[in-house]
């Protein structure tokens, strides 16, 4: 493989709160062993804030390894499905752990079977993402039967815990008091905010990071010069999601076209090919085309602040006899 496909994968910019997720993982696993009682802790943010990529690299840290007296999985990791219930969830458990027979026994079997092989396998953390599962948006309930037997499970194993999800996960600990006693204060993931001096210096670190990576192969115009980060913050948003994979997609498009210069058309068409969508944002330009306005006012902020989340629309009214007009989707999610 083109070593030049991996720059942005393996180019890992630890900013405040990546670190403090790393540092807060660290401790919990540090001390899983002969406490008490369990330690869990929280990540929380919006969606493309670095969630899952600080718990993926906390698990390269710890990883799993196949000795010769059988498998040592350190950290359990899993991802919450959609509507989980405890079946689901300890198959997936098991799965994780290579148990041909995970989808065979009762709860209380499977249960049973899951303990001991953490056991056997030396599991000293269980992390489960996408956490705001456990929260049904819908009928705005927690899944009161899964989230106590999480709280219980992790009370038998004395193992840490971590979970990670939106922020509408807060509503499964706000809403299950002996779950919440478990755990430390939460990690927050949040976007980077431009009005921020803190925030704004550090994602102008971040974009040094990488054009120190990608300007090993390519010439490129300086990214975290103030001009660059400006364009880049508006076209991403403050997310570290939709930056990672629109510098990835500038990489991939420069390799495809046998190109070692990368222009600022060249970050245009990568951007409208990866994340962009103008017709989601009324007003603005691509921020790498020459009529967008290099201008933090007050307006564009607000506009670009949008990048990411779901917009509500508002219900057409309805009209007095006649056809009534097809109802509109009720969300609408920007890129």
């Amino acid at each position: 493989m083109d070593e030049r496909q991996r720059i942005i994968e393996n180019t890992l910019v630890p900013h405040t709160a990546f670190n403090e997720a790393l540092i807060r993982m660290t401790q919990c696993f540090k001390y899983a062993n002969g406490s008490t009682e369990p330690i869990c802790t929280a990540i929380v943010g919006e969606a493309r804030t670095g969630k899952t990529r600080v718990m993926e690299e906390f698990r390269l840290i710890h990883p799993i390894v196949r000795h010769s007296e059988g498998l040592h999985v350190p950290i359990l990791y899993v991802k919450t499905p959609s509507k989980p219930t405890v079946k689901s969830l300890v198959e997936l458990l098991l799965q994780a752990l290579k148990d041909p027979k995970f989808h065979i026994g009762t709860e209380n079997n499977k249960t049973m079977r899951l303990f001991m092989l953490m056991q056997r396998t030396g599991t000293r953390m269980i992390m489960i993402d996408e956490f705001q599962h456990f929260y049904d948006k819908g009928l705005r309930a927690v899944m009161h039967h899964v989230a106590d037997w999480l709280k219980i499970f992790v009370d038998d194993s004395k193992i840490s815990l971590v979970v990670g999800g939106l922020p509408s996960c807060q509503a499964v600990l706000d809403q299950n008091e002996q779950l919440a006693g478990r755990f430390l204060s939460r990690v927050e993931m949040p976007r980077f905010d431009w009005n921020n001096p803190e925030h704004r210096a550090q994602f102008m670190d971040i974009l040094e990071a990488f054009q120190e990576s990608i300007g090993k192969y390519f010439d490129l115009p300086n990214l975290d010069s103030d001009e660059m980060a400006f364009r880049c913050y508006c076209a991403t948003g403050g997310l570290m999601g939709y930056l990672t994979k629109f510098l990835r997609q500038l990489v991939w498009d420069a390799i495809d076209e046998d190109r070692k210069i990368i222009s600022l058309n060249n970050f245009a068409a990568a951007h409208c090919a990866s994340v962009w969508d103008t017709n989601k944002i009324s007003g603005v330009a691509n921020p790498f085309s020459k009529s967008f306005k290099l201008c933090p006012s007050p307006e564009i902020l607000e506009k670009i602040s949008l990048i990411g989340k779901a917009i509500v629309e508002t219900p057409t009214p309805r009209r007095r006899g006649g056809r009534q007009p097809k109802p509109k989707s009720a969300t609408q999610q920007i890129f």
